[in-house]
């Protein structure tokens, strides 16, 4: 397991892209048309470089699970984070979801602290390597490198959440916006 570099950007898009491209969380933002999938790919690709300037970017040792760690207290508004947003917006919320996505966005801000932590953003594993461990052994990797913060995640998927409890989440909030989230913390 470590940390990831632009080399790894278009592997790291193709298993987030395989592990969240049916996800509730996702596609709620999402604009949903014919085009789906190549705008959760952007997306993904929005968020690796969120990762990349604001956070930290992990891929396991056989390159088939990452994982995108944000961490809002170094967030910055910048020219390349004002025009990645545009992007997002233009291509992959569209115009008339934006107003979902922000109201999505203010009551997860309502729910955490001013203070610093880490939020675990994306943790996906390639199906085809789906329980055998690789995201349990990337997970412990980044709770280890997160030391004494606390680390905030959202999931829409129930069955992930005795997952997550196992290293030490939980459940903080459930959000209903049309579909149910999940707001977990580990300490």
């Amino acid at each position: 397991m470590g940390l990831a570099t632009n080399a790894d950007k278009k592997r790291i898009i193709e298993i987030i892209l395989e592990s969240f491209k049916d996800n509730q969380s996702v596609n709620y933002i999402v604009k949903q048309d014919q085009k789906r999938v190549k705008r959760i790919s952007k997306l993904i690709e929005y968020s690796f470089f969120q990762g990349s300037e604001f956070g930290e970017i992990f891929i396991s040792e056989d390159r088939n699970a990452a994982c995108i760690v944000i961490f809002p207290d170094q967030k910055k508004t910048t020219f390349y984070s004002i025009l990645w947003d545009l992007k997002l917006m233009a291509e992959v919320i569209g115009i008339r979801k934006v107003r979902a996505a922000l109201k999505r966005e203010a009551l997860l801000k309502k729910n955490y602290p001013k203070t610093p932590y880490v939020h675990l953003w994306y943790i996906g594993v390639d199906p085809p390597h789906q329980k055998k461990g690789i995201g349990s052994a990337l997970l412990e990797e980044v709770i280890t490198f997160c030391g004494d913060k606390p680390i905030y995640l959202e999931t829409s998927v129930v069955s992930n959440l005795a997952w997550y409890e196992k290293f030490g989440f939980e459940c903080l909030k459930i959000l209903d916006l049309g579909y149910i989230l999940y707001l977990l913390k580990k300490n």
